[in-house]
Protein backbone atom coordinates (compact mmCIF):
# COMPACT_ATOMS: atom_id res chain seq x y z
CA UNK A 1 0.00 0.00 0.00
CA UNK A 2 1.37 3.33 -0.73
CA UNK A 3 1.18 6.01 1.45
CA UNK A 4 1.21 9.64 0.71
CA UNK A 5 2.47 12.56 2.43
CA UNK A 6 -0.54 14.36 2.03
CA UNK A 7 -3.95 13.43 1.21
CA UNK A 8 -5.43 13.50 -2.32
CA UNK A 9 -8.66 13.13 -3.13
CA UNK A 10 -8.96 12.40 -6.61
CA UNK A 11 -11.57 11.16 -9.90
CA UNK A 12 -10.81 7.73 -8.85
CA UNK A 13 -10.72 7.79 -5.01
CA UNK A 14 -14.30 9.57 -5.48
CA UNK A 15 -15.74 6.93 -7.64
CA UNK A 16 -14.08 4.00 -5.34
CA UNK A 17 -16.57 5.90 -2.59
CA UNK A 18 -19.08 6.09 -5.32
CA UNK A 19 -18.94 2.08 -6.40
CA UNK A 20 -19.57 1.67 -2.53
CA UNK A 21 -21.76 3.46 -1.79
CA UNK A 22 -24.63 2.67 -4.94
CA UNK A 23 -24.02 -1.31 -4.21
CA UNK A 24 -25.33 0.00 -0.48
CA UNK A 25 -22.39 -1.27 1.74
CA UNK A 26 -20.80 0.09 4.96
CA UNK A 27 -16.89 0.67 4.42
CA UNK A 28 -16.89 -2.38 6.98
CA UNK A 29 -18.74 -5.20 4.20
CA UNK A 30 -17.22 -3.35 1.19
CA UNK A 31 -13.80 -3.91 2.43
CA UNK A 32 -14.62 -8.06 3.40
CA UNK A 33 -16.11 -8.13 -0.21
CA UNK A 34 -12.55 -6.93 -1.51
CA UNK A 35 -10.83 -8.75 1.47
CA UNK A 36 -8.66 -5.55 2.82
CA UNK A 37 -10.12 -4.34 6.24
CA UNK A 38 -12.15 -1.08 6.87
CA UNK A 39 -9.80 1.37 7.84
CA UNK A 40 -8.11 0.45 4.52
CA UNK A 41 -10.82 1.33 2.60
CA UNK A 42 -11.34 4.46 4.60
CA UNK A 43 -7.85 5.70 3.40
CA UNK A 44 -8.36 4.78 0.24
CA UNK A 45 -11.62 6.70 0.15
CA UNK A 46 -9.93 10.09 1.58
CA UNK A 47 -6.70 9.63 -0.37
CA UNK A 48 -4.30 8.84 2.59
CA UNK A 49 -3.81 5.48 0.61
CA UNK A 50 -3.16 5.24 -3.58
CA UNK A 51 -5.65 2.48 -4.26
CA UNK A 52 -3.49 -0.50 -6.25
CA UNK A 53 -4.51 -1.92 -9.40
CA UNK A 54 -5.11 -5.44 -7.58
CA UNK A 55 -7.58 -3.57 -5.43
CA UNK A 56 -9.37 -1.92 -8.65
CA UNK A 57 -8.90 -5.30 -10.53
CA UNK A 58 -10.72 -7.27 -8.16
CA UNK A 59 -13.46 -4.33 -7.30
CA UNK A 60 -14.10 -5.25 -10.95
CA UNK A 61 -14.09 -9.00 -10.76
CA UNK A 62 -16.89 -8.67 -7.40
CA UNK A 63 -18.82 -5.94 -8.73
CA UNK A 64 -18.50 -5.84 -12.43
CA UNK A 65 -16.89 -2.28 -12.43
CA UNK A 66 -16.14 -0.73 -15.63
CA UNK A 67 -12.49 0.01 -16.10
CA UNK A 68 -13.59 2.98 -17.95
CA UNK A 69 -15.93 4.28 -16.00
CA UNK A 70 -13.58 4.42 -12.92
CA UNK A 71 -10.26 5.37 -14.93
CA UNK A 72 -12.43 8.17 -16.96
CA UNK A 73 -15.81 8.51 -15.69
CA UNK A 74 -17.09 7.35 -18.85
CA UNK A 75 -20.02 5.20 -19.77
CA UNK A 76 -21.65 2.60 -17.31
CA UNK A 77 -20.32 2.40 -13.79
CA UNK A 78 -20.96 -1.73 -14.35
CA UNK A 79 -19.84 -4.06 -17.44
CA UNK A 80 -22.53 -4.84 -19.82
CA UNK A 81 -22.06 -8.65 -19.50
CA UNK A 82 -24.45 -9.82 -21.79
CA UNK A 83 -23.44 -7.67 -24.68
CA UNK A 84 -19.92 -8.25 -23.72
CA UNK A 85 -20.56 -12.09 -23.71
CA UNK A 86 -22.63 -11.81 -27.26
CA UNK A 87 -19.64 -9.71 -29.14
CA UNK A 88 -17.14 -12.10 -27.35
CA UNK A 89 -18.95 -14.95 -28.72
CA UNK A 90 -19.71 -13.24 -31.87
CA UNK A 91 -15.69 -12.93 -31.99
CA UNK A 92 -15.00 -16.50 -31.63
CA UNK A 93 -17.26 -17.95 -33.93
CA UNK A 94 -15.65 -15.45 -36.63
CA UNK A 95 -12.63 -16.93 -35.40
CA UNK A 96 -14.12 -20.55 -35.76
CA UNK A 97 -15.40 -19.84 -39.56
CA UNK A 98 -11.91 -18.36 -40.55
CA UNK A 99 -10.13 -21.61 -38.79
CA UNK A 100 -12.11 -23.77 -40.95
CA UNK A 101 -11.82 -21.54 -43.95
CA UNK A 102 -8.39 -22.27 -43.76
CA UNK A 103 -7.44 -25.64 -42.76
CA UNK A 104 -9.74 -26.39 -45.88
CA UNK A 105 -7.03 -23.80 -47.94
CA UNK A 106 -4.40 -25.58 -46.15
CA UNK A 107 -5.81 -29.58 -47.15
CA UNK A 108 -6.46 -27.91 -50.58
CA UNK A 109 -2.52 -27.17 -50.73
CA UNK A 110 -1.14 -30.36 -49.13
CA UNK A 111 -3.33 -32.11 -51.63
CA UNK A 112 -2.28 -30.23 -54.77
CA UNK A 113 1.75 -30.57 -53.33
CA UNK A 114 1.35 -34.16 -52.76
CA UNK A 115 0.04 -34.32 -56.15
CA UNK A 116 3.01 -32.31 -57.30
CA UNK A 117 6.05 -34.55 -55.80
CA UNK A 118 4.57 -37.84 -57.26
CA UNK A 119 4.07 -36.35 -60.85
CA UNK A 120 8.45 -35.14 -59.85
CA UNK A 121 8.93 -38.37 -58.63
CA UNK A 122 7.51 -40.06 -61.78
CA UNK A 123 9.94 -38.01 -63.65
CA UNK A 124 12.75 -38.63 -61.65
CA UNK A 125 12.08 -42.61 -61.98
CA UNK A 126 11.67 -41.73 -65.77
CA UNK A 127 14.67 -40.23 -66.25
CA UNK A 128 16.90 -42.80 -63.72
CA UNK A 129 15.73 -45.84 -65.92
CA UNK A 130 16.97 -44.13 -68.81
CA UNK A 131 20.49 -43.50 -67.33
CA UNK A 132 20.73 -47.10 -65.91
Amino acid sequence: MALRQEKLTTDETKRFKILRETEGLTQTKFAEMLELTQPTIQRYESGAYIIPIDVIKKAHEVFNMSFEWFFFGKGDRKVKASAEKGTQLGGFIKDMKTLSTNQQLLENQVSTLKNELYKLLDEFNKIKSKTL
